[in-house]
């Protein structure tokens, strides 16, 4: 697996993947229905907007999920540190070394699939 190939199957499950569900659930979820308590919390908020801020909320899930991805990339890249940590992060498939741009690389398909 390249670098390439890992960020875009990356991507496609925890950006776009769960984008779907969690849409799925935000648009399809009555509130009653909900038995956590915190999802109740979420689809009364979410029920009780209006569909301009509805969208304007799930795509700000998405972008979350984008920049929180980025951020883990960063720090596997060496890019963003960690406070204390005094040794590299390194993703390795089998023996290939998978990090260094990954973030980058992230960002850039990210953008490329932006709605």
């Amino acid at each position: 697996m390249t670098p390439e190939g890992f960020i875009s199957k990356l991507h496609a499950v925890v950006v776009e993947e769960n984008n779907a569900i969690y849409r799925n659930l935000l648009l399809n979820t009555d509130p009653g229905e909900a038995s956590d308590p915190y999802w109740r919390r979420v689809l009364t908020v979410f029920s009780g907007l209006n569909a301009d801020q509805r969208e304007v909320l799930l795509e700000l899930t998405r972008q979350v999920t984008i920049d929180a991805t980025a951020n883990v990339l960063g720090i596997i890249d060496g890019t963003c540190a960690l406070e204390g940590m005094d040794h590299e992060f390194r993703l390795t498939y089998g023996a290939r070394n998978l990090a260094g741009e990954l973030q980058s690389l992230f960002l850039e398909q990210a953008e490329q699939h932006a709605p």
